[in-house]
This record gives C-alpha cells, structure tokens and sequence, in this order.
C-alpha cells in the first residue's frame, strides 16, 4: 500500500520541510519505504512540521496551503485511502466533494435540476468561516471512533492534526484546532467531520420539523439548502450558528442570508453562488421558466487575471510550447463552465482572453509581432479550441432526489 500511495503523489509537487521530492526518494524507494514502514509497525514514526504557503485569493487576500513532508504525504495518502472506504458506505449523496466519480460540474447540474423540479423558494446561503483552520480536534476523533476502532490508526492521525506548522518565516505554530489546507488526508477529514455536522443534522433532524420540502447539497465546505417555506427557511437559518458553535465553527455572517428564489416570483427572486456557478430563475428563448448558471463574476475576473500573470512569465516560451498550454487550458475551462446556458459566458471569456494574450504576445520585442489578421491566421494555425458546450442533458434517474 505505500508503494501504491507513493505512486499516487504528484511527481511536481512542492517539498515540505524536509526539502524531498519525489525524484529524489524514488532513487532508493525499496529501502525508503521498508524503513517508513519499520517505523510505522515500532510505532516509533513521528509527523515533520508542515510548511505553510500562502497563494493569492484575489482582491490582495491570501489563503493558506499546508505542504507536508514527503513520508508524510505517503502515509497520509494510505491513510486517507482506507478511510475513504470505510466511510463512503456512511456519506450521504448530498455530499458531492472529494469523493470517488463525483465532480463540481456535476453537482451543480444536479443541484440545478433538484431546484428547477423541486417546489422550494427559498435559498439559505450560508458560510462557514475558517472551516479548515476551526476543525476541532476532540470531535474529529469522537467521530473517527464511530467507525474505526484501532488505537495506533488514530493516533496516527493525531499525529498530524498535533504536527506543527512552518510559517514562510521559518516560525512554527502548534496548532490546537483545524486541518492543514491542503495536505492530501484533509478533504476526507472534512467530509466526515461535515457528515456528522452538517449532512447528518440537515438530512435527519432538520425534516422532523418541516412544513414543506426542501433541497440540499454539500461540495467540500459549501453547502446550499432550500426550503418551500419561507418559515422553514428562518428557523434553519436562525439554529444554524449554534449547531456550527457546539462544533467549534462559526458562521461568517457578512456572506450569508436568506434568499428568494422561486419559479412563482421570478421579479423578485435573486441569484446565489455555488461551486463557480450564478444560478438564477430566467426564461428560455421559448418563453419557459428555468434555472440556469452561469459563471460567477468573481471566478469570470479570477480566471483572466490568472491567465494574464501565466502569460507574464511564460511569454518568452517558443510559440509552440505556449500554443500547447494554451490548447489544455481553454479545454479545461470549457470541461468546466462549458454548461447548457452559459454559452454566453464562455464566448465573452473567449474574446477577452484572446485581447490578453494579443497584448502579451506582442510584448515579446519592442516591434509588434502581430496584427489582428495575423493572430486570428495564427490562432486557427495552432488549434486553439473555440468556446464549446460540453454538458450533456442531465439523466433523471441518476439522481435520488432529497425531496422525493
């Protein structure tokens, strides 16, 4: 098995603390790993500290990313493999993050089609402040007890909730709560810890006092719940915080509120954010009530200010290597924001990004290297994908409707 999580690592990945890659221990991988493991069986194996790096969020924030040592992120790597089987049995399909055959672009389909079918009209926007740095750690192993009854194993994992954290500035922080973002057993320590939280709660609980119906999805940390009454929708809102507070999390109440969204009041209703996706009640060209997404204005502007600093330090690249990167990051965005609805979206990303890379191709001398003929002639002659809809109509029956 550590054979098979070592494999698993990314080859670029960054090194933590101990400065390793994964070329450099793959040199005398049989006797790395036998050691690793020896450690592992004396029970004598000690978690290193985590290096923090900090990546730009947008409007000058930061968000933290936890890098773990490399014999770290192998064990972990097995460690989140077997709890990953132990616990898809009990996670609930409202859950849609980290989890095997499931995607973001996926799950917003889904949830497009549960509010579209479903009788709801109100959304309960609400999010979850610091979750990964607020994650508390008795809790957490109460929960892990549920299902794993092996004391090495869980002490293990304490290991590396307990390990310490390197700041850039070479300073280590003891962390008493939370995750590191970003080390590879996290999502799946966030699932089970939101399963008990959350899905449990809103799935089990929440329906005994309903009046109507409701719909609800979880992807990671974010979550969306709708209700058909607006009564319904308050008193969830209103016992929200407390339910977060008595596992150590808070609400962050400047991003969350009650919104109207309702088929029947369609000049009243707003429109919400999830995984990357505006949705909002609108017509079709025919004249029929619909929900649809499109690309949230904040990862619209993310993803042209990501492509124009790319573009920075790699225009001095030959042509070809940029066309090729290029060529995978337009496909990539289509595999993403590529839905039924968002044509006009993507389109006006198209013809944005392509006035950035115009810009910045011509920026490689002091003399122009193109006019718009010959870009257009050279973009055709690289193949450059155009905007495509890459969704499929979303099948019924894969779906188990939470209102039904």
């Amino acid at each position: 098995m550590l054979y098979e999580s070592f494999h698993a690592l990314k080859r670029k990945a960054a090194p933590g603390v101990d400065g390793l890659s994964v070329q450099q221990y793959e040199k005398d991988l049989d006797s790395n790993l036998r050691a690793l493991l020896e450690r592992l069986v004396a029970k004598t194996y000690r978690a290193q500290h985590v290096r923090r790096k900090y990546i730009p969020k947008g409007k000058g924030k930061t968000r933290p990313l936890g890098i773990p040592a490399l014999e770290d992120k192998i064990v972990q790597q097995a460690a989140s493999t077997l709890l990953q089987a132990i616990f898809e049995v009990d996670f609930l399909d409202v859950s849609k993050g980290y989890r095997p055959k499931q995607g973001p672009r996926q799950a917003s389909q889904q949830l497009r089609e549960q509010l579209f079918f479903g009788k709801v009209h109100w959304v309960v926007e609400a999010d979850i402040k610091g979750f990964f740095d607020n994650v508390d750690h008795n809790w957490l192993v109460q929960m892990l007890e549920q299902r794993v009854d092996d004391k090495a194993f869980i002490q293990l994992i304490r290991k590396w909730l307990k390990a310490g954290i390197q700041e850039e500035a070479k300073e280590v922080i003891h962390p008493v709560t939370g995750t590191p973002q970003g080390g590879i057993i996290s999502p799946v320590l966030a699932n089970i810890y939101l399963h008990y939280v959350i899905d449990l709660w809103v799935e089990k609980l929440v329906p005994r006092k309903l009046r109507g119906n409701k719909v609800y999805m979880r992807f990671a940390d974010d979550f969306i719940v709708a209700f058909e009454n607006k009564a319904d929708a308050e008193e969830f809102f209103n016992e929200l915080p407390a339910r977060l507070a008595k596992f150590g999390l808070g609400m962050a109440e400047d991003k969350s509120g009650i919104l109207r969204f309702s088929r029947q009041d369609m000049n009243n209703s707003g429109c919400f954010t999830f995984l990357g996706f505006e949705f909002y009640w609108a017509n079709t060209r025919r004249g029929k009530k619909t929900v649809k997404r499109k690309t949230s204005k904040k990862k619209f502007r993310q993803s042209l200010v990501n492509l124009k600093q790319w573009l920075q330090k790699n225009r001095s690249r030959p042509l070809k290597q940029i066309a090729k990167d290029l060529r995978s990051k337009y496909r990539g965005y289509y595999n993403y924001y590529g839905v039924i609805g968002n044509s006009d979206a993507i389109w006006k990303y198209w013809h944005k990004s392509r006035k950035i890379i115009f810009r910045g191709l011509n920026r490689r001398s002091q003399r122009l290297s193109y006019n718009w003929e010959g870009f257009d002639q050279m973009w055709n002659t690289l193949g450059i994908p155009n905007p495509t809809i890459v969704e499929k109509p979303y099948q019924q029956n894969q779906c188990q409707l939470s209102y039904k």
